[in-house]
């Protein structure tokens, strides 16, 4: 959904629902009650049939709620609202069977059954602000101000256990294909997941006090973190790191993404009007400059290969077509300045301006259906007339933004960008950048369909963000004919950060005097996140573990790690010796490859055990008097005996430092001594009467404990 709207200081809240998940977010505020009737049905346990690939939609200027069949795009139910409802901002959030009807001007929740049309459950949930997520057999309510997350029950929509209290002021939170909720916490720069009501242990995605952002993506969070222009792909082999254009962290309130898309692309809204397309499982990332800046934007959706940016300044949904590089023909939305709801629900985006009389579904193909929510032959509600339509209405008969996909009825024009020179040609309608390779970035155009009254391209060429003509590009320019290009740019350095490029169009003039205008900037890293390592493995030794991997592909760095946190560290190569480890301990390594780009797609993992070896060596020097087992490192007490002239096999421990001893026979001194096996216990002997090494290594440790 996009469009925040306020009245009377009450927060309206946000509504997506992903294809796996069903996730719902609104905002709450106080109390409602709705009455329905269904139409031509006489009893109120009747089973009403609607359809299954159909969505509810709000039509608060005449009271209702309908139900629209995304398929037929026509309404088959409604339901009328009481008297006291006319007016107020309306939501209706569904999950499967789950229909909820939340007045956000008052703030109940409330249950609707919609096979009878008929409310079932109401609760006020008390606080402004409040978010209800709910996703399969789970839901939750979030409230960023106490800071606490409550699970409730999806039907009686009462509290289930104890809340959890996390660090407030909590962001939006989401629900995954797993059932797990996530919930951001700024204030720590961590991502909280809960399962069946119990808290997880958290991830961290940015810095304390970052500004993050999470949306699911095909049932996968990712996270958003603005201040550090840097994307977390949070999967259960652990996270992929994705580095974002610099520009992001200039974004004031951060970058403007949807709670939920539909596959694994993350479309995202940055300064400057800058469209970044994140591709969540390959780590690409792409650039597409919009065609009229400066307007304001809510965040943008995504469908199929469909991209749909909300233009609340003209009330039109705009499309762009990722596969044909391309912006399709808006669609009239809304009043222009109005705010309308876009929200995807399994399969189908729907496009919903609450006090308009059309609604749009949007199928993956990009087919579009109007639905005229106001028909009055449906089931469902009392049998009214509909007003007359006011005086210089839009086609539909109404002053709500109706009318045929791009079809303004003469009254909602778009606001166009500043005027270019006279006789200027026109820019390209899309500007788009995409890592290529290692090394390389691809920017595409498309050329724009020129008035007869403009001059002439001469040519069109790449420049950098600076307005330079830009090194080692292939081809050097496009004619000014040509109905757009790809311009290819090799020996980039992954590690530099992102290049900015803009397309300059040049013209002559009548006078022949040349001229430039020029796109906006789109950019792009010069790679793609690396691969994963291979063949992670480790040898233990003596305080030591001794690691090799192999190479990723696209790596420049790798990040080393233990799980209890030994081990920290950047390694530019393919090995790695951590030492200094305490001994009779297990090590979970994690290795995880670096790029300029970003991450590697999860990490590899092994584990070294530096448990004692326990060697066999004999007592030596036993000749002349017997040896004696002490109980402690230094030459006192007695636990055994060693007969003279007596040598046999004996387990050896570890090693230990301690009193000094010179052996009688060889004259030999050492401080060290042997913690051995004897008699079912241990005791000690010092090195200088035992075979084997004189001081630890790898065949015998140094004692931890």
């Amino acid at each position: 959904m996009s469009g925040d709207r306020t009245r009377g200081g009450s927060l309206r809240g946000l509504v997506r629902r992903d294809r796996l998940t069903g996730q719902i977010a609104f905002a709450l505020v106080g109390v409602l009650a709705v009455s329905a009737i269904v139409y031509g049905i006489g009893t109120a346990s009747a089973r009403y049939r609607i359809s299954d690939v159909g969505s509810w939609l709000s039509a608060t200027a005449k009271g209702m709620i309908v139900h629209a069949n995304g398929l037929a795009g026509k309404v088959d139910g409604k339901a009328n609202m009481i008297p006291q409802m006319r007016g107020h901002h309306v939501k209706i959030v569904q999950d499967g069977t789950t229909v909820l009807l939340i007045d956000t001007d008052t703030g109940v929740v409330s249950r609707i059954d919609p096979s009878q049309l008929t409310v079932q459950t109401s609760r006020d949930l008390g606080t402004a602000g409040v978010q209800v997520v709910a996703g399969g057999n789970a839901a939750y309510s979030v409230d960023a101000v106490k800071g606490t997350v409550q699970r409730i029950d999806p039907v009686s929509l009462a509290g289930i256990g104890q809340a959890l209290t996390l660090p407030l002021p909590l962001g939006q939170a989401g629900i995954d294909a797993a059932g797990t909720l996530w919930v951001p916490a700024p204030k720590t720069g961590q991502l909280f997941p809960v399962r069946a009501g119990a808290q997880g242990t958290p991830v961290q995605v940015g810095r304390p006090g970052d500004a993050l952002g999470l949306t699911i993506a095909a049932g996968t969070p990712v996270v958003t973190d603005s201040s550090s222009a840097t994307a977390l792909v949070v999967r259960p082999d652990g996270t992929q790191k994705i580095n974002l254009p610099g520009a992001v962290a200039r974004v004031a309130g951060g970058l403007k993404t949807p709670p939920v898309a539909d596959g694994q692309t993350v479309p995202m809204l940055g300064d400057g009007g800058s469209l970044y397309l994140l591709d969540s499982g390959a780590g690409r990332l792409s650039s597409v400059a919009l065609r009229v800046p400066g307007h304001e934007y809510e965040p943008p959706n995504i469908l199929g290969p469909r991209v749909y940016l909300p233009d609340r300044t003209a009330g039109q949904l705009m499309i762009f077509n990722t596969e044909t590089n391309d912006w399709e023909r808006p669609v009239q939305a809304a009043r222009p300045g109005t705010p309308f709801d876009v929200t995807v629900r399994d399969h189908m985006l729907w496009v919903n301006d609450p006090d308009g009389a059309t609604a749009y579904a949007f199928d993956p193909n990009g087919s579009q259906k109007a639905i005229k929510k106001y028909d009055d032959k449906v089931p469902g509600g009392n049998r009214r007339p509909i007003p007359k339509p006011a005086a210089g209405g839009g086609p539909d008969g109404n002053n709500n933004g109706g009318g045929n996909p791009g079809d303004h009825g003469g009254k909602h024009p778009t606001q166009p960008p500043p005027p270019p020179p006279p006789g200027a040609p026109a820019l390209p309608t899309s500007v788009k950048a995409t890592p290529a390779g290692d090394g390389s970035i691809k920017v595409d155009f498309t050329a724009a369909h020129q008035k007869a009254d403009s001059f002439p391209i001469t040519r069109y060429v790449l420049m950098d963000d600076a307005g330079s003509p830009v090194a080692g590009v292939t081809p050097r320019q496009y004619p000014g004919t040509a109905s757009g290009g790809s311009f290819t740019v090799t020996n980039l350095v992954c590690q530099a950060g992102t290049y900015g490029f803009k397309i300059a169009v040049e013209y002559r003039d009548k006078g022949k005097k040349p001229h430039t205008v020029m796109t906006g900037v789109v950019s792009a890293k010069s790679c793609l996140p690396p691969g994963k390592p291979t063949n992670f493995a480790g040898t233990a030794g003596n305080h030591t573990a001794r690691l090799t991997w192999g190479a990723a592909r696209g790596a420049s760095n790798y990040r080393l790690s233990t799980e209890s946190g030994e081990v920290d560290t950047t390694v530019t190569g393919t090995s790695y010796t951590a030492t200094g480890l305490p001994n009779n301990k297990s090590y979970k390594f994690t290795l995880t490859a670096f790029n300029g780009a970003g991450s590697s797609q999860g990490s590899i993992k092994t584990t070294v055990d530096l448990k004692y070896p326990n060697p066999q060596f004999q007592n030596k020097a036993n000749d002349v008097t017997n040896t004696l087992i002490r109980p402690g490192a230094a030459n006192s007490g007695e636990i055994g005996k060693i007969m003279k002239g007596q040598y046999i096999p004996i387990t050896v421990i570890c090693m230990v430092q301690g009193g000094p001893r010179t052996e009688d026979q060889t004259g030999e001194s050492s401080t060290w001594w042997d913690r051995i096996q004897w008699n079912g216990g241990v005791g000690y002997l010092s090195v200088t009467s035992m075979q084997g090494p004189r001081q630890p290594d790898d065949t015998v440790y140094e004692c931890s404990d």
